[in-house]
C-alpha cells in the first residue's frame, strides 16, 4: 500500500465546489466550498526573471562607517590565511619529524627542490581503481638521468628486484612503478634534499 502525500493546497482544491461534511466544524456542515473561501498560506517561488516581481527600493538595514586603518583590524588579520608560507626557523630537531634540507645537496649534479610547504615532492598516484600505483618524484633539477640510475640501483638493492622507471626530462619528474614513497623520501633525506 503506497502512502500518498498531498499538500494542503491540493487537498483543499479537491473539495472546491462540492457539498462536503467537514469534520470537527459543526457550523460548516453541508456548506459548499468556493475557491475564494479557501485561505491557505503559500509562498510563491519565482523560477525565472520574467515571472519575478520588480524590486522596490531596498532600505539599508545597518548603519556603518568606513575607516581606513582601524585598530580592530589586527584582530581580523590574525584570522586570515597567510599569503605565503613563512620561512622555517632552524632548529636541531622538529617535533613533527620534518628534516631541513642540507647545504651539501646543492653541490650534487642533480637536485630535488622543495615545494611551497617545504616538503619533498614525492607523491603516490593511484589509478585503475587502485590497481596501478606510481610513485612520482617532481621538481628535479640538473642531471635527471644520473638521478634515475641512482634511484634504480637504490631500489634494486633495497627491494631485491628490478624496478621500472620512466623519465620525463621536459616535465622534470621521474615515475617509478610501484609504491615506494617512504623508501624514496628516506633516500632523498640521505642525499640532503
Amino acid at each position: 500500500m503506497a502512502t500518498v502525500w498531498r499538500s494542503q493546497y491540493a487537498f483543499a482544491r479537491f473539495f472546491v465546489g462540492k457539498t462536503v461534511r467537514i469534520l470537527n466544524n459543526a457550523s460548516d456542515l453541508g456548506a459548499r466550498l468556493k475557491p475564494e473561501s479557501i485561505s491557505i498560506p503559500f509562498s510563491r517561488k519565482y523560477s525565472n526573471y520574467a515571472s519575478s516581481p520588480f524590486v522596490s527600493k531596498i532600505q539599508e538595514q545597518y548603519e556603518f562607517e568606513i575607516v581606513k586603518n582601524p585598530p580592530e583590524w589586527g584582530y581580523v588579520e590574525r584570522l586570515l590565511p597567510l599569503e605565503t608560507v613563512p620561512q622555517i626557523k632552524p632548529k636541531e630537531s622538529y617535533p613533527s619529524g620534518w628534516i631541513a634540507p642540507k647545504e651539501e645537496a646543492k653541490n650534487l649534479p642533480y637536485y630535488i627542490a622543495r615545494n611551497k610547504n617545504h616538503q619533498i615532492p614525492i607523491y603516490l598516484e593511484i589509478g585503475y581503481r587502485g590497481q596501478r600505483k606510481i610513485t612520482k618524484i617532481k621538481k628535479i633539477e640538473g642531471d635527471i638521468w644520473l638521478m634515475n640510475d641512482l634511484i634504480k640501483d637504490y631500489l634494486k638493492n633495497k627491494c631485491n628486484r628490478y624496478i621500472e622507471t620512466r623519465v620525463h626530462e621536459i616535465g622534470k619528474f621521474i615515475d617509478v612503478k610501484g609504491d615506494y614513497v617512504n623508501i624514496l623520501i628516506d633516500w632523498a633525506h640521505s642525499q640532503g634534499f
